[in-house]
């Protein structure tokens, strides 16, 4: 995934709208985003991670996520985070959350849009399900893309069954994955042989003595067939 452009408004310290562009930071190869504390560093990383999945592990409580991502000034939250996917495919996942009027704290999520960037028009997605457009479940992305603040030792440490799945997701090895299709096709060649030895047991006592007397049993019935016809009277 390549981050193209995020634009944020309402969250945490980003009262008015900003929006930060990604092109030229990822042209260079490698670029850092800097600060002081507080100054919004985490934001950017969150406001991505919550455009695409509607989750962040900074605030992981979700009955007041909302109201704590919203600027305590704004009445009103917006994300919208533009990215290329391993397909190089354009996309972008918009996330809006409004405050109720009679109640401050009362702050809910109101929409999420997934649209795909088709001849230069933005067109809506039939689902928001971020693992289909870049093929990473929530768990991986936090693990290989946004790291959280002292979870890199849990990624490091992470079981050999973990880290295998990761891998193939992140790297998509399913297809190079054989064992399934090899089980299978053992199974289906193991179950044909069987067939086939089934039929195969009732010439087991078959010879060439067998044969031979079977060949002459054959001729003396041919014989008697042709004697009888021989006998038998014309017929009009």
């Amino acid at each position: 995934m390549i981050p193209i452009q995020l634009t944020i408004e309402g969250l945490y310290s980003y009262q008015e709208r900003q929006t930060i562009n990604f092109a030229n930071l990822t042209e260079a190869g490698l670029f850092g985003i800097f600060g002081s504390v507080g100054s919004g560093k985490s934001s950017i990383l969150e406001a991505i991670s919550f455009a695409l999945y509607g989750e962040t592990e900074r605030l992981n409580m979700r009955d007041k996520r909302a109201y704590n991502m919203m600027n305590l000034k704004s009445n009103s939250s917006y994300i919208a985070f533009d990215f290329v996917n391993h397909e190089n495919k354009l996309f972008r996942a918009t996330r809006d959350f409004k405050r109720n009027s009679k109640k401050f704290e009362d702050v809910k999520p109101s929409s999420v849009t997934f649209y795909e960037n088709k001849g230069g028009k933005w067109i809506p997605l039939d689902h928001s399900d971020a693992e289909k457009v870049i093929g990473l479940s929530y768990s991986n992305f936090k693990r290989t893309i946004i790291i959280p603040q002292g979870q890199f030792k849990e990624f490091l440490e992470l079981g050999a069954a973990d880290r295998t799945n990761m891998m193939k997701e992140i790297f998509n090895l399913q297809r190079f994955d054989l064992q399934n299709n090899v089980s299978n096709l053992n199974a289906k060649n193991r179950s044909e042989l069987d067939q086939l030895q089934g039929e195969l047991k009732g010439f087991e006592e078959i010879d060439e003595e067998h044969i031979r007397l079977q060949k002459e049993n054959l001729k003396t019935e041919q014989q008697k067939f042709s004697d009888v016809k021989k006998r038998a009277p014309a017929s009009f």
